[in-house]
């Protein structure tokens, strides 16, 4: 039986968090958001539930594809089979008119990330068009010992749009200023030059995004706040959303790597034939 696309906007909160938590079973890392999270995550995100869809076989969900908007581009925020449907080409199939929907949208670029030891989701992608954009990795904080500069609150709003202005969209999708708008966060500044804002999602803050004022980079700035956050927030750590690039500074200020790598993935519509989108 052809599974049918269904819009999200058909579907609760509740039901779209059960559904995505069904169509994960199984996968490489465990994945179970409640719905108050979902809401929170995807909300922040940019989620397009005109855009987002389930795949049902009967009444039965096979697939769920969460998409996020911004503007003309658009990231693929979640996508997930079930088991039974996994293997058979499923996601091919659903990937190819999802894509052709927001491309006749006005979409000019879609973004997503995907686990790098999942090999076949990594070569469905790249057979869709995709192609990678940025390695991406996690940091957790080690025990600081030595004494750190003190951190002082400061208002999220600000720093948003003067770092949103400044970054203007050169990071990954979830790095992007634009998203900590609406996700439930606080921001801390060292001197009113160097900032960091942290998701408190849950109880234990993760850091999301670090910036330092431009006029005053090249000073070791952006090294001595991460060590005055893993002072201050023992065993910090990010989500696996760092372009490698960044590894240096994380290293040298005493974070380690997670294991979990990612790539951030990318597609022009624009270079698409039309078969193929």
């Amino acid at each position: 039986m052809a599974l049918i696309a269904v819009s999200a906007i058909s579907f609760s909160s509740e039901q779209l968090s059960s559904i995505l938590n069904d169509c994960f079973e199984d996968y490489l890392v465990p994945v179970s958001l409640p719905v108050t999270a979902f809401v929170q995550r995807f909300g922040s995100e940019g989620l397009s539930l005109l855009d987002s869809c389930v795949w049902l076989d009967g009444e039965t969900p096979a697939a769920i594809a969460i998409v996020a908007r911004r503007g003309d581009e658009a990231r693929l925020a979640a996508f997930a089979v079930r088991p039974a449907w996994r293997g058979k080409g499923t996601g091919r199939r659903l990937m190819i008119p999802l894509m052709a929907s927001l491309r006749e949208q006005g979409v000019r670029r879609m973004w997503l990330e995907v686990i790098r030891e999942n090999y076949a989701a990594v070569a469905l992608y790249q057979s869709l068009g995709f192609v990678v954009h940025h390695g991406l990795c996690g940091f957790v904080s080690s025990r600081a010992e030595d004494a750190a500069a003190a951190l002082e609150e400061s208002d999220v709003l600000p720093l948003l749009r003067r770092s949103a202005a400044e970054v203007n969209g050169r990071l990954p999708w979830l790095m992007d200023p634009l998203t900590f708008a609406t996700l439930p966060c606080r921001a801390l500044t060292l001197n009113q030059q160097a900032f960091a804002m942290l998701a408190t999602l849950t109880s234990t803050p993760q850091l999301q995004f670090l910036w330092v004022e431009p006029s005053v980079r090249g000073r070791g700035l952006a090294h001595e706040m991460l060590r005055a956050l893993a002072r201050q927030f023992p065993g910090l750590s990010t989500s696996v959303i760092i372009p490698e690039s960044f590894t240096p500074l994380f290293s040298a200020a005493g974070y380690a790597t997670l294991m979990l790598k990612q790539y951030e993935m990318c597609v022009e519509f624009s270079r698409l034939p039309p078969a193929e989108c």
